[in-house]
């Protein structure tokens, strides 16, 4: 390291400035070999010093380096040579490798499951506890709803902690929310007045693009349901039919929760025949709630009139509980339509995975998965709250938020005077995703959320946090910070 360092030179020929030179030769002494990860840099007032220039060259240098995940920085022990995946170790066998090559993947805000703490050991119990008697139905394929201790253990859950009453026949297991909401569509098509023909589908707007992207495909009839500080507004609507996809609890992406006069208003809309309106309930990131508990009741059974009720379907996922790669997920059916919700499973085919839901049953039975979501509730409030505090330090001039009471991500919004200082082709947030893209950095615009950008009420970014490393964090608002400076000043 020390003689990586001694070779450094700053060339008035070069014609670049001094922090991007001193940039280059430490990417380039990475590439060849003389530096390699864990070693430390000297600090930036020592290379100062060292190299005869002021102390802001260097640490502008480390700052980018740090931004871009090539140098990370640790509190009271200084600057290394990161230890992530877009870092080679060293090397001389390669010495044409470019700088570009030690970029694998993006540096991303992660909103999914940290699996770094996932009880493995647990879960390999359950796996071979489930497979050393194996029910013969799993091996010939049968079970097209959902392996019965699964769907047992699902409503044995719901109601123990969330409240929700229903039964093992209301369940049916799925590959998760694409595919709850495939089923579904096709299921209550077929309930509507007049099918399809006169059926509308109404997501909230802004909503997570997949859930938009999977009913598109189906129909061109999507209308939008405006958020508000209540929740999603109810809209008038000429067709007969009606479906609102909506999640009361937390919507996604503004994180608001539904009004108890709002929910009674949506309530109120499904006990009317014209036009009729069902509804989808999604749960999204519900069970990570950090302050107090989730006070918002479940819209299938808030009701006490039978045909709202029988109007709502709850839909939930395991991929943000466990893991992504898991594939399951559920509808709660209303009773009264769960033959119908069987004919469109058998029309359009099974896709959960069958032999990994004994295993799952089995890890909910003993009780790891309940202690595993405690666990992951107290990780991720400690990573949420870690990420507020780099806000705090850095973004207070640029962005508005508000510390998230709950879920796997934190919304920061543009302010409007930076908005009309940054006069763009296309929406500021997006514009900035673009610029730093070109770093290896991969940020998630809030008004990619909007079926038209254009229309975006508000611009900011998503920040996952949940499944993001801390030191991943604080290189992409290290990155962000040096946007805003090198536009604003």
């Amino acid at each position: 390291m020390k003689h990586a360092i001694a070779s450094l030179r700053f060339s008035l020929e070069d014609g670049a400035p001094y922090y991007q030179q001193l940039v280059e030769q430490i990417q380039q002494g990475i590439v060849s070999g003389e530096l390699f990860v864990g070693d430390k840099l000297p600090s930036s007032r020592f290379l100062a010093g060292s190299l005869g220039v002021s102390r802001s060259t260097t640490s502008r240098a480390y700052d980018q380096l740090i931004a871009e995940g090539i140098l990370t920085s640790e509190e009271k022990r200084g600057v290394f040579v990161a230890a992530l995946p877009m870092v080679s170790h060293r090397s001389t066998k390669h010495p044409s490798t470019s700088v570009s090559d030690i970029k694998q993947m993006p540096l991303a805000f992660d909103a999914g499951v940290d699996v770094s703490v996932f009880p493995t050991k647990e879960w390999a119990a359950s796996m071979r506890r489930s497979w050393l008697n194996p029910d013969m139905t799993v091996l010939e394929g049968g079970y097209a709803t959902g392996y019965p201790d699964l769907k047992a253990a699902i409503v044995d859950y719901l109601y123990r902690v969330r409240g929700l009453e229903c039964s093992a026949e209301q369940i049916i297991v799925t590959a998760g929310s694409r595919d709850s909401l495939l089923l579904l569509q096709h299921a209550i098509t077929s309930l509507g007045d007049s099918g399809d023909s006169a059926m509308k589908w109404w997501l909230e707007e802004p909503t997570y693009p997949p859930i938009r992207e999977t009913i598109s495909s189906r129909t061109k009839k999507v209308g939008t349901l405006l958020i508000d500080e209540d929740g999603p507004c109810l809209p008038d609507s000429a067709h007969i039919s009606n479906v609102a996809i909506v999640t009361p609890n937390r919507q996604y992406p503004l994180g608001a929760s539904m009004s108890a006069v709002r929910r009674q208003q949506w309530l109120q809309a499904l006990q009317h025949d014209s036009p009729s309106w069902w509804l989808v309930e999604d749960d999204y990131d519900n069970e990570f709630v950090y302050q107090g508990r989730s006070n918002v009741p479940f819209m299938q059974t808030a009701s006490v009139h039978e045909q709202a009720r029988d109007r709502v379907f709850f839909v939930g996922s395991f991929s943000k509980v466990l893991f992504r790669g898991l594939r399951l997920g559920f509808i709660v059916a209303p009773t009264r339509h769960v033959v119908t919700l069987h004919k469109s499973q058998s029309v359009l085919g099974t896709s959960a995975s069958l032999p990994i839901q004994p295993a799952v049953a089995d890890f909910m039975q003993q009780g790891n998965f309940d202690r595993h979501v405690n666990k992951m509730r107290r990780h991720y409030r400690l990573k949420r709250d870690f990420l507020i505090l780099q806000l705090d330090r850095r973004f207070t001039s640029w962005f508005e938020w508000r510390k998230p009471r709950g879920g796997m991500h934190i919304l920061i919004t543009l302010k409007p005077s930076i908005v009309l200082a940054l006069s763009s082709d296309m929406a500021l947030d997006q514009r900035i995703a673009l610029d730093l893209a070109q770093i290896g950095i991969e940020l998630s615009p809030l008004s990619a959320h909007y079926n038209d950008a254009s229309c975006a009420t508000h611009m900011g970014f998503l920040l996952g946090f949940s499944g993001a490393k801390e030191e991943t964090m604080v290189h992409i608002v290290v990155a962000l910070e040096h946007w805003f400076e090198k536009k604003l000043g």
